[in-house]
């Protein structure tokens, strides 16, 4: 099931990022900063066309994803993530289509997200969904050299069947 933050998840938001990331690509603390950060904006802005969602399976939250307002016309996607027992069995993909679907009915026009060339599981999910990387930069972030990337989703005047995934 996927649902609506609630503010109990904002500890499972840090620290399921925090933890998976550290074990997985050596991330230190400043990524916990950086997610505690995103989840406290979130609440502080109370923006109604920003949103979390929870992936919930078995009544215990395993994933999450955001949208978070640009400008007008441009949406955010972040605090993406899937627990490694469950990834490859389609709960990317379906938080991923919840958060366009949110954004269409919110009348953006474009996606965008951060990611890094380390994670090729979710790399492949955004490009398979038609996300096309954009930009690159190097950047330290966790006191790693990382290339950055970014990746854009037009979905201004389409309609879901034209991104193959509904």
């Amino acid at each position: 099931m996927i649902r609506t933050f609630q503010i109990d998840d904002m500890s499972y938001i840090i620290h399921s990022h925090y933890q998976i990331y550290n074990k997985e690509y050596g991330y230190d603390l400043t990524f916990r900063d950086f997610i505690t950060e995103s989840v406290d904006g979130f609440i502080k802005r109370s923006d109604p066309k920003e949103n979390i969602w929870i992936l919930e399976i078995d009544g215990h939250p395993r994933g999450s994803i955001s949208i978070k307002k640009v400008n007008e016309n441009v949406a955010q996607l972040g605090l993406f993530l899937v627990e490694p027992e469950y990834r490859g069995s389609g709960y990317g993909k379906k938080l991923i289509e919840k958060a366009i679907s949110f954004c269409q009915e919110n009348n953006y026009k474009t996606i965008i997200l951060w990611t890094n060339d380390q994670l090729q599981l979710a790399r492949h999910l955004y490009e398979s969904i038609g996300f096309q990387l954009v930009e690159t930069r190097f950047q330290t972030l966790s006191n790693q050299k990382l290339l950055e990337e970014k990746w854009k989703l037009n979905i201004g005047g389409g309609t879901n069947e034209s991104y193959g995934f509904f």
